[in-house]
């Protein structure tokens, strides 16, 4: 049996000089994660850039435009100051599929498209397959 798909995405902003805290005042929401340069990683390395990032609320198990939209929805709260902030700071769109399944893919509708460009985002997609012959039962 094939264990299903594992999929995430999230805004984020990147900067040497981010401030967290003033970010997330400026959005008006608590970020899912978020760092200032210097500060320690689980592993105790020192991270080398700021971060403030939104995670899609849908389960992990659901299609990576599910993810897509729920994370837009959220920033469409405050439409206003998240475009301001992306386009300020260069704001990143990351989907992420680990995917187990033949046949995973993502298919953005214009709207998708359009709401993406008002927010000014880079896509960021990294995509994985996982399968393996060794895994799967071969009988």
């Amino acid at each position: 049996m094939t264990d299903p798909n594992n999929c995430y995405a999230y805004f984020a902003v990147y900067d040497d000089d981010l401030d967290p805290s003033a970010v997330s005042a400026e959005l008006g929401i608590t970020p899912t994660r978020a760092w200032r340069k210097g500060d320690r990683d689980s592993r105790h390395r020192e991270r080398r850039t700021g971060k403030w990032s939104l995670y899609s609320r849908v389960e992990r198990t659901a299609a990576l435009d599910e993810h897509l939209k729920d994370v837009l929805l959220q920033m469409d709260a405050n439409s206003s100051a998240f475009a301001a902030v992306s386009h300020r700071l260069g704001g990143t769109m990351q989907l992420v599929g680990n995917f187990n399944d033949i046949g995973a893919g993502l298919r953005v509708s214009k709207t998708i498209v359009s709401r993406l460009a008002f927010y000014g985002l880079r896509l960021d997609l990294d995509t994985y397959y996982l399968y393996s012959d060794s895994r799967e039962c071969t009988g």
